[in-house]
């Protein structure tokens, strides 16, 4: 089997002809802080930070610190670069001594030494950090106090600032004695002006030295900063400036950067003014935003429930050790008191879900709703026409009796704890008020052209406690001519249409994340493309106004799977991990299919299936839009049943089609078959007759009195993997041990049904495990 999963991961890795490694996510693995993991100094503002090993086995803190008494905005008069000690990269830290401060004489770092990087090359330590000097003018001591206890709007500080630069001490031991050079070792040039700070350095496979700093952004008339990278052969330079800016669509600071050489590739991370950002190059110059754009917004967890919000976080910076990032640190400012913060990086052997992988796959049972123009016209739906066939008239979408409630408590009663919406499908209608794409509820004489579907769905669902999706259909748009995120149109034409197809995707998705709260689910229309193909750039976008949402999906990422088919079931096995970070989007050939179907239990990405079907399934019909003459064909009681088995029963979310119709309203069949089907899977599975729980490879369920079993449940505590690869359940009756059932996959649920076998007691061993097996429940009922 393992030969088989690994021949189908090659083929899926060439049928994808996938060239990016940018397979480094971070965010899921930051852990929530305690107060070891912050160190402030009575009387002293802590700063920018950084971290590395020494040959004595204790890792050190080059940091930067001014006295309390100069007020914060003294980073730039009276900064000095400290140097703490701790038996882990999170701390706790001691101070050990101070290592620079400025040089108080005529000199570029005249003043201050602050916002370090130490790094270690060839035998020798370098100790990056920035000053500055008044120029050709002396500065007294009084004025700096002056300036500092003034802030920005003293008349030296524009001085002051535009003279930053960024210089290298070097020294063969950790502890120093540490060398200055004589100059700085960048001047501003090419992609920024007036000052280059805030260094971050690290060699290459090349051999070559890349420096990353941050000046102002030329030519503009707002203060916008931009980053640059520099090239060099040697640690202390020089150093070319290049033409390219690492950073100049977004007002960032502060990149802390590394050659990551598993992955062949450069990481850096940024901080803007609503999070924590990471980019990535596979040449050091040629800088993206990476896969993981977004690490984390700027809230601090602590561990004991608390969150810290700060005035200002930033100057991030990544500790990597043997290859892996360990620590995350951050400069907090609170109030009148500034400390640095150390975020510990955990790594598991296996996968591991994140929370809105938890949450989506305990929801188990979800519905989409699916609701466009050609609900209204009558006819049956064609897909293939409705893809390239713009609608006649959009008025005559006019659901008179709408009603979201309906659609949502109908929901509710099946079992449904998450609702999607279509806020947009092929047609590229959309079914709220949009201000960047016109052919939306504005457009329609319905309401008066300020009805908001959207806003009603979700109004619903947290009315109900269920909670709120949205499905975006960007792949296809007949009223905008596009076909496979193509739009249609040659030469300097088609290149401004495919532009402005772009931006108004991107602008959808913004409002659809920012307007209508907290979203549990956003799904993209046979998945979104690569940007670098020219598709909309959605995944930024989500994870930036989105963070708790589940992402499904495009090129660059997902986090949960479509299960290969839309019967609304999955074969067994059914495993919750993945050989590769992002799903399928586009044509899926058969082997792709398989491996969608059963996952691999060796895949390096935890990423669980989704199971999809119509609820008009019945009868040869498989519709997921309303259609006339459809009200015969919604799938029988047991037929749904059977579904359920397998696929929340085979570690499968269950997503049922429903079609609302078009008076707005669902019919009373459907309403009423889901109802029934919440009753019967509640009236199976709400009362186990016996339970148990625990850590270990044997569970034994004893019953007071022989009893008829139909249904053994069992679930593994997914937050601590996909552990078990081998069990049996067998039953004590007679005197002796029956084996009931075998099988390998349990990760969240696992459901046997069996024939009303008579049983004393059951046991589930389980025979093989990657570690210790963690069982969250064993339940068995009547």
């Amino acid at each position: 089997m393992k030969e088989i999963y690994v021949l189908i991961f090659a083929l899926i890795n060439f049928t994808y002809g996938q060239k990016s490694t940018d397979d480094l996510f971070i965010s899921n693995k930051l852990q929530p802080i305690s107060e070891k993991n912050i160190f402030s100094t009575e009387g002293w503002y802590n700063w920018g930070s950084s971290i590395i090993k020494g040959d004595d086995g204790k890792y050190h803190l080059f940091y930067s610190r001014w006295k309390r008494e100069f007020s914060f905005t003294g980073w730039l008069t009276h900064s000095e670069i400290a140097h703490a000690v701790s038996e882990k990269p999170t701390g706790p830290w001691k101070y050990l001594k101070t290592e620079l401060t400025g040089r108080r004489k005529k000199s570029w770092d005249e003043i201050t030494a602050h916002n370090p990087k130490i790094k270690y090359f060839d035998g020798k330590y370098y100790l990056y950090y920035i000053s500055t000097n008044y120029g050709d003018k002396p500065i007294t001591d009084k004025k700096l106090i002056e300036t500092a206890l003034t802030g920005y709007k003293h008349r030296n500080w524009k001085t002051l600032r535009e003279n930053q630069r960024t210089g290298v001490a070097v020294s063969n031991s950790i502890n120093g004695p540490w060398k200055r050079l004589d100059n700085p070792i960048i001047e501003p040039s090419g992609p920024i002006t007036t000052l280059t700070v805030n260094p971050a350095i690290d060699r290459g496979k090349d051999s070559k030295y890349y420096l990353v700093v941050k000046g102002d952004k030329p030519n503009e008339t707002k203060f916008i900063r931009n980053q640059a990278v520099a090239v060099s052969d040697s640690p202390v330079g020089p150093f070319k400036m290049q033409d390219i800016p690492v950073i100049d669509y977004l007002d960032t600071e502060d990149i802390s950067m590394w050659y990551d050489e598993q992955r062949d590739r450069f990481y850096g991370v940024f901080h803007a003014h609503e999070f924590i950002g990471k980019i990535t190059s596979s040449d050091g110059i040629n800088w993206k935003k990476a896969n993981e754009y977004v690490l984390m917004p700027k809230r601090i967890k602590m561990s004991d429930g608390r969150i810290i919000k700060s005035d200002r976080l930033e100057r991030p910076f990544i500790f990597v050790e043997n290859g892996k990032p360990t620590a995350l640190t951050l400069a907090v400012k609170k109030g009148d008191s500034s400390f640095t913060i150390f975020i510990p990086i955990e790594h598991s052997p296996y996968p591991l879900p994140n929370k809105r992988q938890i949450d989506w796959q305990e929801a188990e049972l979800g519905v989409v709703f699916h609701y466009d123009l050609h609900v209204f016209d009558g006819i049956r739906y064609g897909q293939g026409n409705n893809r390239i066939a713009p609608v006649a008239d959009y008025n005559i979408f006019n659901p008179t009796k709408l009603d979201t409630d309906q659609w949502i408590k109908a929901a509710k009663d099946m079992g449904a704890k998450f609702a999607i919406l279509t806020a947009t499908h092929e047609t590229g209608f959309a079914l709220y008020q949009s201000d960047v794409n016109p052919y939306c509820l504005k457009a329609v004489k319905w309401k008066n052209g300020k009805g908001d579907i959207v806003k009603d769905f979700v109004e619903s669902c947290r009315k109900y406690d269920v909670k709120p999706g949205i499905y975006v259909g960007i792949r296809w748009n007949s009223f905008y001519g596009v076909h496979d995120f193509k739009v249609n149109g040659e030469g300097e034409f088609g290149k401004l249409r495919q532009e402005h197809y772009k931006k108004m995707c991107e602008g959808m998705v913004r409002e659809l994340c920012t307007n209508y709260g907290e979203l549990f689910e956003i799904w993209f229309d046979g998945g979104a493309d690569h940007p670098e193909n020219g598709a909309p750039d959605v995944l930024p976008i989500v994870q930036q106004y989105q963070p708790n949402c589940l992402f499904y999906h495009n090129k660059q990422y997902a986090e949960a799977r479509w299960g290969g088919s839309e019967s609304g079931t999955v074969p067994y096995p059914c495993w919750s991990t993945f050989p590769n970070y992002y799903s399928h989007a586009g044509d899926t050939p058969q082997e792709t299919i398989e491996l969608l179907k059963h996952g691999d239990p060796n895949g390096n990405y935890w990423m669980p299936a989704m199971s999809d079907a119509p609820l008009r399934g019945e009868n040869g019909r498989h519709e997921w839009f309303w259609e006339p003459g459809d009200e015969n064909n919604i799938e029988p009681l047991e037929d749904l049943m059977e579904m359920y088995y397998k696929s929340v029963g085979r570690n499968s979310t269950l997503i049922i089609g429903l079609t609302p119709g078009p008076n707005g309203l669902m019919s009373m069949g459907d309403v009423k078959r889901l109802k029934e089907w919440g009753d019967e899977v509640a009236s199976k599975f709400s009362n186990p007759v016996s339970q148990t729980s625990g850590v270990g490879n044997v569970y034994i369920l004893e019953l007071t009195n022989s009893s008829r079993i139909n249904n053994i449940v069992i679930q593994e505590n997914i937050r601590k993997g996909e552990r078990v690869r081998k069990f049996i359940i067998e039953g004590f009756a007679d005197n002796k041990w029956n084996t009931l059932s075998e099988g390998s996959c349990i990760s969240h649920k696992r459901i046997i049904k069996l024939d009303n076998v008579l049983v004393e007691k059951i046991r589930l061993t389980i025979q093989e495990s990657i570690d210790i097996p963690q069982i969250k429940s064993f339940k068995i009922y009547e």
